[in-house]
């Protein structure tokens, strides 16, 4: 049985250990520590403790989602998120009970409207999984990452 809490101060050390193992499993290029990834749930649970939630599974934490509430043009978006099920726990419904947990929270407390979040395309999952439950792709916009080094070179170079 899945069971969703708000996520405690406590949860953040085996959530970590969940997240790395999630991550990690799926080869994206990203190698997460649980030091860096407690630091950034830990980021999380500061700014927006409200919409953390954490899921159980047998007395297991099984993964989590968060999300920051930003206000933009059209209402309140959930924006910055991260949704993670560990591999052991997968293709439960543990992902899409997360979102229902989120998504209801945040319109009930903070009229959200979207949730404007980034997934990986490496693998078909999890893209092929947010298009099922409703997402889609903006193809007029495109994450950009830059190593601040390297821009701040080619600042300087002009």
């Amino acid at each position: 049985m899945i069971k969703i809490l708000q996520t405690e101060k406590s949860d953040i050390k085996k959530l970590a250990m969940v997240y790395v193992s999630a991550y990690n499993s799926i080869q994206i290029g990203e190698t997460w520590t649980t030091e860096r990834a407690e630091e950034m749930l830990s980021f999380f649970f500061t700014k927006q403790p409200d919409l953390f939630f954490t899921a159980w599974v047998d007395k297991k934490i099984a993964g989590a989602i968060v999300a920051i509430v930003k206000p933009w043009w059209n209402g309140n978006h959930l924006v910055d998120g991260e949704l993670f099920v560990g591999p052991d726990f997968q293709k439960m419904g543990i992902g899409k009970t997360l979102v229902r947990a989120l998504f209801t929270e945040a319109k009930s407390k903070y009229a959200a409207v979207s949730w404007d979040t980034y997934t990986h395309i490496v693998h078909k999952h999890p893209l092929e999984w947010y298009k099922k439950l409703g997402f889609r792709t903006i193809d007029e916009w495109a994450m950009i990452e830059g190593t601040i080094d390297t821009v701040l070179m080619k600042i300087e170079k002009k």
